[in-house]
């Protein structure tokens, strides 16, 4: 009796092995290619994030001409805007020069910041080595790009780091438009062709 009672057993066992195997298998591959549409989804729509504007977000204070500290959601967060350098004025590495022409564009920078809000977009990469958010910086109006302002007026030079060259062209054709026209610090000299 307890050979049938086994035998029977067993064959229930079987049956519900192949049971789990036969639903198991379907369930896997589901979930395989689920994974798979959930990450080519987060892949587009991170290539996506970059053309959307986050913020308004207080601006706290500049650091320098393209280099600011903004509030955000509560956390101080040093902005580095993508794609431009200015003169240097607040720089600890000896190898940079801190020059008069960077207190300059430091003070355009604070005079068009200072006590406003930004918008925000980012582009491939989020963070530089340093830990700064990389950002193209929008004023109020939401149109206007603090990045291209300080191109146009001469008081950048482009500066472009992969991944990040959404804008690339726009920024070469604003910093050749402006060292043409000789604005800014183009008219003064400082930089050069």
């Amino acid at each position: 009796m307890s050979t049938i009672i086994t035998k029977g057993y067993r064959m229930k066992k079987k049956r519900r092995t192949r049971k789990k195997i036969k639903y198991t298998l379907p369930i896997a591959i589901l979930s395989s290619l689920l994974i798979v549409i959930a990450f080519l989804l987060i892949k587009n729509t991170s290539g996506n994030i970059s053309s959307k504007l986050v913020g308004p977000y207080d601006v706290k204070y500049v650091i320098d001409g393209d280099t600011f500290v903004a509030d955000i959601d509560g956390i101080e967060t040093h902005i580095r805007l993508i794609g431009i350098d200015t003169p240097e004025s607040v720089s600890q590495d000896p190898d940079k020069e801190n020059t008069e022409e960077g207190e300059i564009a430091s003070e355009y920078t604070k005079s068009i910041l200072e006590d406003n809000e930004v918008y925000l977009e980012y582009d491939s990469e989020i963070l530089d080595v340093y830990g700064r958010t990389l950002c193209y910086v929008y004023l109020h109006d939401k149109k206007t790009m603090l990045n291209e302002v300080l191109l146009k007026n001469g008081y950048a030079v482009i500066m472009t780091i992969e991944p990040n060259t959404k804008y690339e062209e726009r920024f070469l054709l604003d910093e050749h438009e402006a060292k043409k026209d000789k604005i800014g610090f183009w008219g003064t000299g400082f930089f050069t062709e």
